[in-house]
C-alpha cells in the first residue's frame, strides 16, 4: 500500500530544500570534503551546512577550494539569507547557525570556560528547529565534537552517517561518533552520495508527519503486529508510548531500510532479527549525558543536596532513586554531585543511589561504568581526575569507590514495585514519551517511594500534571518538586497497560527492593525490664568485640577500671582496666579466642591495699545478628565449683606476675615509640598529600592547556591544508605563466612597487639591455636601446598615479609600439608592466 500524500503548510518555494545535510569536519577535513562533494549528485534538492573548527580571525578559503569539486554554489553563510536547495553554506568561524522561517540566523557561539564545540552546538540547534528533515554527517577530525550533536539529531529522527575511520586522516571524531551508538551508517566519503540519495528520494522522506500518521491510522493492525513482534523478541511492550513517538521512530527505520509501507516493513522485520533490535533501541530513546542541563544541577545542589547533607545524621544513609537511568550517566552524575558536596562541606555522610532502567543492555553498560573519551566535554577536569580512570584506549572508567555507591537494576518504572524510603527520586526525560495513564501511574509510584519532604527531579518538559497538589514546586523552572504530605495516592484507578515484560519477568526485583529496604531498617531495642535484671544480678562484666574493644558493660565495673585521665579516650580493654589487671585480661582473652574455650584465671591480683583476689572468667558467644563472635570478661569471687574439659583454669604465681609487669612495661614503651613513629608518618603523609594536591592542580592546568593546544592544532591543520592547496594552485598558475611568457614573442617587463625588476620575457632584450642577474635591480640601472628621455618619469607616473602610456618609437629604422601600464591587484597599484611590440 503506497502512502497517500496529505498537503500541509511547508516551504513551497521552487528553490526550497527538502533536507538539510549538516556536515561536521575538523583536521583532515579538506580532503574528505573534496571527495564527498566530488562524488555527490548535485541535484538532490538538499542544502548543505558545513561546520569546521576555525579561529575567529582566520579568513577561510574553503569556498574557493570546494568550487572546483561541485557545480553547486558554495557560499559563506550570511544572516537573514533565505536557504536554497543545491547550495553549500559554510558556517563562519565563531558563529552559531540555525534556521528560522526558511532563513539562516547567525549568532555568536556562547562563551564557555571549556573549549567551544561548534559542531555540537550547530547540530543541536538544527535538531531543535525541526523546520526541515536533517541528515547529519561526521567527517575527519580529532576529539569528540559532534557526538552530542548527532545524538540530538537522532532523537528527532535524523539519519546519521560517519566517515569510515580507516579512511579518515584523523579518525577521532568519526570513531567517537560511532561509539555513541547513534550512527546509522559508517561509509567512505565516495559512497555517501548513494545513501543520501536513497534517503531523500524515499516516499516517506517527502511525506509530512500528518501524512504518515494517517497511514498508521489506516494500518493499525499491522502496527500492532510490529509491536507484538518486538515484544516477543525483546520482552518490551511499547503500547504505553505516545503515538507520535512510535510514528517518528518507525518512520525513521522504514526510511533507513528503504521500505515504503508498514506491510513491507513488517515482512522485513519477520526475517531480520537484527532490525528488531535496532528499532527497539530507537524506541527506547537512550539520550543522556553527564550533567545534562548544568544549571539544573547547580540549582539542585543549592536547594536540595546541601540542605539534605547538612541536616542528616551521620549514621543515616541518603537514598536516591534514579529511574530510567539508561546507560548510567545521570546516576553517576547524582553520585558525583552528592560526594563532591559532602567533601566540600567537610562532613561524613553515606549516600546510596539506586539506578534502574527497563533495558538490560543499558543496565549492564552502566554497571561497567566505561564511557568514551567524549565525556571530557561534559565532565570537568577536576571531576574527571577525581572520579574516573583513563584507560589505555582513551576511554574513561568510573572509579571503584563511586561505582560502589550506585546499585543498578533492571526495573519497569510503571509495572514493578517501586523502591521505598527514598530521599530523592530523579526521572528525567522519560515520562514525556509515555501516554498520560502511564505517566500518572509512574507519578503515583514516585510519591509512594519518597519519604515525607523527599524531593523529585523531572525533565525540562515534564511536570507532575494532575498530581501537582501532591508535589509542590521547589523550583518549577528547573522541575524540582517536593513531597510534603504522607497521603497515599490510589494506584488501582490508574491504567496499568504498557511496558510489561513478556517471556522473562524480572521476578527478583520485588525481592531485591525488599532486601534493600530491610537492610536499612533500624534494629529493635532491648526490653528495659530485661536490662534492669541483667544489671542487678550479673557479675561485673565487659563485652568485647574481636578487636578487644569494649562494646557493653554489666554490673559495677568501677573497682576494676582506671580513673579517667585528661586526653584522648579509647575503648580498648587494656586501657580501661587497672594496670595490674591488663596483662591478665589480655592473656585470658587471647587464650579464649585461640583455643575457642572458656578460660578461668584464679587469684587475679586486684588491689595492693586490700590484698583481695578475684577470679577472671573469659568466654566467647555469638549474637544472631552479628557476623563476628563476642567475648565476655567477668570478675567473680572464688573458684568455679565444677570444671570440665571446655574450661581452662590458671593460677599465676608471684614470679609470673613480676614477669608480666616487666613485659607490660616494655609493651608500654613500645607503644610510646610506635605512637611517635606514627606521628612522624602522619606528618610525612600530610606533606605527600600536599605535594599530591599540587601535582593534581598542575595536571589540571596541563589538561586544560592540552585541550587548548589541541583546538589550536586543529585550526592550524585546517589553515595549513587550505594554504597547501592554494600553494599548489599558485604553483600551477606560476608554471602556466612561465610557459606562456617563454613561448610568446611579446616583449614584456614586470616591475615591482619599488620599480625593481620582477620578471621579463626574452624578447625584451631586443629593446633593453637586461640579463638574468639583473632581477631585483632598479629599472633606472638598465640602459635602453632606444632614445626616450622621459621614460623613467612615465614609469614613475604609472606606478604612483596609475596612468597608462602608449607611444610609437623607432629603433634601427623599425617602428616599435611601447605600452606602459600600472600592475593592478584589485584597486591597488602593485608595480608597472612595460610591453613592446614591433609593428609589421
Amino acid at each position: 500500500m503506497e502512502i497517500e500524500t496529505i498537503t500541509t503548510d511547508v516551504d513551497n518555494r521552487d528553490d526550497a530544500p527538502t533536507h538539510i545535510v549538516a556536515i561536521g569536519v575538523s583536521a583532515g577535513g579538506l580532503e574528505a570534503l573534496e571527495n564527498f562533494f566530488y562524488a555527490l549528485d548535485d541535484n538532490l534538492g538538499c542544502s548543505y551546512v558545513v561546520t569546521q573548527h576555525l579561529s575567529s580571525d582566520f579568513k577561510s578559503m574553503m569556498d574557493q577550494l570546494l568550487r572546483k569539486y561541485t557545480s553547486m554554489q558554495v557560499l559563506l553563510a550570511e544572516d537573514g539569507e533565505s536557504i536554497k536547495a543545491n547550495t553549500v553554506y559554510l558556517v563562519p568561524a565563531g558563529k552559531l547557525l540555525r534556521i528560522n522561517n526558511t532563513k539562516l540566523v547567525l549568532s555568536d557561539l556562547p562563551k564557555e570556560n571549556r573549549i567551544n564545540l561548534p559542531i555540537n552546538a550547530i547540530f543541536s540547534k538544527l535538531a531543535q528547529d525541526a523546520e526541515y528533515a536533517v541528515i547529519g554527517i561526521i567527517l575527519s577530525g580529532t576529539g569528540s565534537d559532534g557526538c552530542r550533536g548527532i545524538v540530538a539529531l537522532k532523537e528527532y529522527g535524523a539519519m546519521v552517517i560517519a566517515q569510515d575511520p580507516t579512511e579518515a586522516q584523523f579518525n577521532g571524531m568519526p570513531q567517537n561518533a560511532i561509539n555513541t551508538g547513534a550512527v546509522d551508517f559508517v561509509l567512505k566519503t565516495a559512497d555517501m552520495s548513494e545513501y543520501i540519495k536513497n534517503f531523500v528520494s524515499h516516499p516517506l522522506a517527502k511525506a509530512e508527519s500528518e501524512t504518515f500518521k494517517y497511514h498508521l491510522s489506516q494500518n493499525t493492525d499491522v502496527l500492532r503486529k510490529i509491536l507484538i513482534l518486538i515484544q516477543d523478541q525483546t520482552g518490551l511492550d511499547f503500547k504505553a508510548y505516545k503515538e507520535s513517538t512510535v510514528s517518528r521512530r518507525i518512520k525513521h527505520r522504514m526510511s533507513i531500510n528503504n521500505k515504503v509501507s508498514l506491510n513491507e516493513y513488517w515482512e522485513y522485520l519477520q526475517n531480520n532479527e537484527s532490525e528488531i533490535e535496532l528499532v527497539k533501541q530507537d524506541l527506547l530513546i537512550g539520550v543522556t549525558r553527564f550533567f545534562r542541563d548544568r544549571e539544573t544541577w547547580d540549582k539542585l545542589k543549592d536547594e536540595v543536596v546541601i540542605p539534605m547533607i547538612t541536616n542528616r545524621d551521620a549514621n543515616d544513609t541518603i537514598r536516591v532513586w534514579c529511574a530510567g537511568c539508561s546507560t548510567g550517566e545521570e546516576a553517576y552524575t547524582i553520585a558525583m554531585l552528592f560526594d563532591s558536596t559532602i567533601k566540600e562541606l567537610g562532613l561524613a555522610r553515606k549516600v546510596k543511589v539506586f539506578a534502574s532502567d527497563i533495558d538490560q543492555t543499558s543496565v549492564t553498560y552502566a554497571g561497567n561504568g566505561i564511557y568514551p573519551s567524549s565525556i571530557s566535554d561534559e565532565v570537568s577536569s577536576e571531576l574527571l581526575s577525581t572520579y574516573f580512570t583513563q584507560l589505555s584506549d582513551g576511554e574513561y572508567q568510573v572509579s571503584k569507590d563511586l561505582r560502589s555507591t550506585v546499585v543498578f537494576a533492571t526495573h519497569n518504572v510503571i509495572q514493578d514495585p517501586p523502591f521505598s524510603n527514598m530521599d530523592m527520586v530523579s526521572c528525567r526525560n522519560c515520562l514525556i514519551y509515555l501516554q498520560q495513564p502511564a505517566q500518572q501511574k509512574a507519578m503515583a509510584f514516585f510519591h509512594f517511594s519518597l519519604k515525607k519532604n523527599g524531593f523529585m527531579l523531572l525533565g525540562s518538559s515534564e511536570s507532575p500534571g494532575k498530581f501537582a497538589s501532591y508535589f509542590p514546586a521547589v523550583d518549577s523552572s528547573k522541575r524540582i518538586y517536593q513531597k510534603v504530605q504522607d497521603i497515599k495516592i490510589p494506584i488501582s484507578s490508574i491504567s496499568s497497560h504498557g511496558l510489561r515484560r513478556s517471556g522473562y519477568e524480572l521476578k527478583s526485583i520485588p525481592q531485591f527492593v525488599e532486601r534493600i529496604n530491610k537492610k536499612m531498617a533500624k534494629p529493635k531495642s532491648k526490653s528495659p525490664g530485661l536490662m534492669s535484671l541483667q544489671e542487678r544480678f550479673l557479675p561485673p562484666t565487659f563485652i568485647l568485640n574481636t578487636k578487644l574493644q569494649v562494646v557493653y558493660t554489666y554490673g559495677d565495673t568501677s573497682p576494676f577500671t582506671e580513673k579517667l585521665r585528661p586526653g584522648e579516650v579509647t575503648n580498648d580493654i587494656a586501657d580501661i582496666v587497672n594496670k595490674e589487671l591488663s596483662s591478665s585480661v589480655l592473656s585470658g582473652t587471647h587464650e579464649c579466642v585461640r583455643e575457642e574455650k572458656n578460660v578461668f584465671l584464679e587469684r587475679v591480683y586486684v588491689d595492693e591495699k586490700t590484698k583481695e583476689f578475684w577470679g577472671l572468667n573469659c568466654y566467647t558467644f555469638r549474637e544472631d545478628d552479628e557476623p563476628d563472635r563476642l567475648i565476655a570478661v567477668s570478675f567473680v569471687q572464688g573458684i568455679p565449683e565444677t570444671k570440665n574439659e571446655n574450661v581452662s583454669v590458671y593460677t599465676p604465681d608471684e614470679q609470673t606476675q613480676q614477669r608480666i609487669i616487666e613485659l607490660e612495661t616494655a609493651y608500654v614503651e613500645c607503644q610510646r615509640m610506635y605512637r611517635e613513629a606514627l606521628e612522624d608518618l602522619d606528618a610525612t603523609s600530610e606533606e605527600l598529600k600536599s605535594s599530591h594536591e599540587e601535582l593534581m592542580a598542575a595536571n589540571k592546568e596541563l589538561q586544560s592547556t592540552n585541550e587548548e593546544l589541541q583546538s589550536v592544532n586543529e585550526e592550524l591543520y585546517t589553515v595549513n591544508s587550505e594554504y597547501q592547496q592554494k600553494i599548489l594552485e599558485l604553483t600551477d598558475t606560476n608554471n602556466d605563466l612561465e610557459n606562456i611568457l617563454n613561448s610568446t614573442d611579446l616583449a614584456v617587463l614586470f616591475l615591482d612597487p619599488d620599480l625593481n625588476i620582477r620578471r621579463y620575457t626574452r624578447p625584451i632584450r631586443n629593446f633593453i639591455n637586461i640579463m638574468d642577474f639583473d632581477l631585483n635591480r632598479p629599472f633606472e640601472d638598465l640602459s635602453l636601446k632606444f632614445k626616450m628621455e622621459n621614460m623613467h618619469e612615465i614609469v614613475k607616473l604609472a606606478n604612483t598615479q596609475g596612468k597608462s602610456f602608449y607611444q610609437m618609437i623607432e629603433l634601427d629604422d623599425k617602428k616599435i609600439e611601447l605600452s606602459v601600464n600600472p600592475y593592478t591587484i584589485g584597486k591597488d597599484n602593485q608595480g608597472v608592466v612595460i610591453s613592446m611590440r614591433q609593428q609589421d
